[in-house]
């Protein structure tokens, strides 16, 4: 679709000062143009219905520019690419967000719904290759047009969820492991391997059945929405759940 300025602007909206205001702050693509005429495109209306959700959030515009940065302007800066991180690299807040190029507004921000979650460690919370990857991951879902406030409700849904599932395989784990080690009588260094060797195993084994889970009911939802079944419904059954709950609690 083509739009013009007016068109683009009544169906985002906004009005046509704001659209050109965005424009100006390199938060909206220029238009192309045909003579004298400007016009836009989907695009660009994607790009303003992301901005009101993210203002919705309470981002700032400032905070947006870094979220909504699209990867082709990172690779025609002049700055070194830096290597890649691995999982046990420690990372202080400042050098995710130069890894990610997110503001570190936008990630404390993101900490704070439980999208992304720091490592505790001896020295402090840290992060880790984990964290750039879900980052960057959450960047590309965007970029696709997906909305940032429809996103947070699945993804609060998921964090409520998760949160029980790691409490209770934790629970499970001190019961049927790190007590029967303690009562072994174990030489202290020894048990603290055995322990370090089975909460591994615990953290594979778990983080692998879960994502095997999830990627299959994801793919089965897709095959039913395909199909005119009932995906669309149950989403919105869970999300209704979500909501009663929150309030309850």
């Amino acid at each position: 679709m083509a739009y013009r300025v007016e068109e683009l602007a009544a169906k985002a909206g906004v009005s046509v000062e704001l659209l050109r205001s965005y424009q100006t702050k390199g938060l909206l693509d220029p238009p192309r143009r045909e003579g004298r005429l400007a016009l836009y495109d989907d695009r660009h209306l994607e790009r303003l219905r992301s901005i009101r959700d993210l203002k919705d959030k309470g981002y700032s515009l400032k905070a947006i520019a870094g979220l909504l940065a699209r990867h082709h302007t990172d690779t025609q800066r002049s700055a070194p690419t830096l290597p890649p991180v691995a999982d046990d690299d420690h990372l202080a807040p400042q050098e995710l967000a130069d890894r990610t190029r997110v503001p570190l507004a936008v990630l404390r921000s993101l900490e704070a719904s439980g999208v992304i979650r720091a490592r505790q460690g001896s020295g402090g919370p840290y992060y880790t290759g984990a964290d750039v990857r879900a980052v960057r991951m959450l960047l590309s879902l965007l970029g696709v047009g997906l909305p940032m406030e429809e996103f947070m409700q699945l993804a609060r849904l998921q964090i409520a969820t998760m949160q029980e599932v790691a409490a209770g395989a934790v629970q499970l784990y001190a019961k049927y492991v790190g007590e029967p080690l303690r009562a072994a009588g174990l030489d202290p260094h020894e048990e603290g391997e055995r322990a370090e060797a089975a909460f591994g195993l615990l953290v594979q084994a778990s983080t692998s059945l879960v994502a095997y889970g999830f990627e299959r009911m994801l793919r089965n939802a897709w095959a039913a929405e395909k199909a005119g079944g009932a995906g669309g419904a149950n989403m919105e059954e869970a999300l209704f759940r979500l909501d009663k709950s929150a309030h309850r609690n």
